[in-house]
């Protein structure tokens, strides 16, 4: 009995990872949040978020649910979705509203589980859902290689739907080595000054060659291009890598550079995916303690007042300022509307900056 169970739930969870060959199924999901005050836009969206996790949750549920006195059964589902990779493909609002201290959200999602790279419409969503963030192209080079480099990116990335941030620093100084060493902080300035999400951080290098052919003397060349995907709130590098091929200049310059943009486009849809699906990582950073002991009262009202919260890390504290990772199922807004209502020892947190993925915030009086 036991074995016809494990093989049952074998078998299920290969549908689920192989969502892309059965197709999509539209499930009914509802999503709710608390409203803040009369913040009703930040609980619908709360509450959004909520439904299309559920219609997810709803596809991989039906798949399980068949063996009975499944252990732990919202852990392995948790396994299951960050395995999955699932995602709504697309959705539509069928009833929403406010019902007291509570905004109520009713879809009906087309839920694939597929790759969704091969998904135009899934990545359109996935970049709504993400709020449509903005890439920054950056060379350490200004040859015409880089140029030609630079063309081909930016068409490859803009025909998947990726939105890109022109940038030039002011007075003529240029970008500083320490952005290129994806130092965090010299990152992390740049992204705030040129409204960038995630900096793309790109060195490409070209070597001739030559060599005879009888009396006749053939010359082609060696282009590699290596790039580095930093996350421009966090300073963390998302992924990184190098493409290398020899022959034509212009034509090898193009070819590589389409290979860079693919690898590119495949990291970060992995990276937001992940996101969207699973628990993200928020830097929070807080001002106004008045000394070590309120870091404890602080912990408390967050694992009290944040909805999702999985995990505090501190990463430092310094003068009456603390910084933190937060694991949280949700998104950035929703952390910053739940913070606004936060009281920590008997003072209140005011959030005076927020970014995709960090905020900043005060303690009050």
């Amino acid at each position: 009995m036991a074995m016809k169970k494990t093989l049952a739930l074998v078998f299920s969870l290969l549908l689920l990872l192989t969502g892309s060959v059965w197709g999509q199924d539209k499930v009914r999901a509802v999503g709710t949040a608390a409203v803040h005050g009369e913040k009703t836009d930040a609980a619908r969206d709360k509450a959004l978020d909520n439904a299309l996790r559920n219609a997810v949750e709803e596809k991989a549920g039906v798949m399980v649910t068949g063996v009975t006195e499944v252990q732990d059964f919202q852990v392995k589902m948790d396994q299951i979705l960050s395995e999955s990779r699932g995602f709504v493909k697309n959705y539509r609002v069928l009833e929403e509203g406010r019902r007291g201290r509570e905004y109520r959200v009713v879809i009906e999602a087309e839920v694939e589980t597929g790759r969704l790279r091969d998904r135009m419409e899934a990545l359109q969503l996935l970049m709504v859902r993400k709020e449509k963030p903005r890439l920054l192209l950056l060379f350490q080079g200004k040859g015409k290689a880089e140029a030609t480099a630079e063309a081909v990116l930016t068409r490859v990335l803009m025909a998947e739907g990726f939105k890109l941030v022109d940038y030039t620093p002011q007075g003529g100084e240029g970008i500083s080595a320490a952005v290129f060493r994806a130092d965090r902080k010299a990152v992390a300035s740049l992204a705030r000054t040129s409204g960038a999400e995630v900096i793309i951080l790109l060195a490409l290098e070209d070597t001739p060659r030559s060599f005879k052919m009888g009396e006749i003397e053939v010359k082609s060349h060696e282009i590699s291009l290596a790039h580095k995907i930093v996350n421009g709130d966090t300073g963390e590098v998302i992924a990184s890598g190098v493409r290398t091929q020899k022959g034509d200049f212009k034509e090898t310059v193009e070819a590589v550079s389409t290979r860079v943009g693919r690898e590119i486009r495949d990291a970060v849809i992995q990276q937001w995916t992940s996101e969207v699906t699973n628990v993200v990582t928020i830097r929070l950073h807080v001002e106004g303690l008045k000394g070590y002991r309120d870091v404890d009262e602080l912990n408390e009202a967050l694992r009290e007042g944040i909805k999702g919260l999985k995990q505090i890390y501190q990463r430092s504290y310094s003068r009456g300022e603390v910084e933190m990772d937060l694991e949280v199922r949700g998104t950035t807004r929703g952390v910053a509307e739940d913070l606004s209502v936060i009281r920590a020892g008997g003072r209140s947190l005011h959030v005076v900056e927020m970014t995709a993925s960090r905020i900043a915030a005060v303690l009050r009086d």
